[in-house]
């Protein structure tokens, strides 16, 4: 399995890099831009509040919480590397729209450090969310490219021996990827539900009331 691991990330590590260039350069948009982009980051906003209703009509508990987190991910994640067979245009308008949505927010934590908020509540469960998702939009991207060259090879079908080598190899990693992804996510959700509310209470709570005392 570490030497399929290995393999893996090799054949994808400058997919994986190109996915945290768009995720980086969304993020940028969302904090510089945050007034430009605030009606598109309304309605991503308004998915997530339809997410967090299904939480409490679930009950609130951290099980309930911890499914819908870990469920909602997973889908997300892929369905972003499975419709990058669509030329890698899914995968990458989540990116930079994810991307967005996470620089608008901190733009917005008003009395509060964007490192403060970032550190506090989406690293400690991003460190494994952000990874996977990333990596598995990076897959997406790879699908996306292999299905432009499958255009390509029409007109230049020399290159078809090299193509269908390549489209094997990505599809036989594919298995160990969506492994990887939902791992790294099933971690992500048991943090983000059981343990990043915790941080956020004990770090921005405090940070709130000194703001207020000032």
């Amino acid at each position: 399995m570490k030497n399929h691991l290995r393999r893996l990330w090799l054949d994808n590590r400058r997919f994986f890099l190109a996915a945290c260039l768009l995720f980086i350069g969304g993020g940028l948009i969302g904090y510089l831009q945050a007034p430009m982009v605030e009606s598109m980051v309304s309605e991503l906003m308004g998915q997530l509040k339809e997410i967090v209703d299904r939480i409490k009509e679930s009950g609130g508990g951290v099980f309930a919480t911890f499914w819908m987190i870990f469920s909602n991910n997973v889908v997300s994640a892929l369905m972003m590397m499975a419709l990058g067979l669509f030329f890698a245009f899914f995968p990458i308008i989540g990116l930079v729209a994810n991307g967005i949505l996470l620089g608008f927010i901190l733009s917005k934590s008003v009395g509060v450090s964007p490192w403060l908020m970032f550190g506090a509540g989406i690293l400690p469960h991003g460190i494994f969310e952000l990874p996977a998702v990333l990596f598995a939009a990076g897959i997406g991207i790879r699908l996306g490219l292999l299905s432009f060259r499958s255009v390509g090879v029409l007109f230049q079908p020399h290159k078809v021996d090299r193509l269908k080598n390549d489209w094997y190899d990505t599809l036989k990693q594919f298995p160990v990827a969506v492994i990887t992804v939902i791992v790294l996510l099933l971690i992500a959700a048991i943090v983000e539900s059981s343990i990043t509310p915790f941080i956020i209470n004990g770090l921005i709570g405090d940070q709130m009331k000194i703001n207020v005392m000032k």
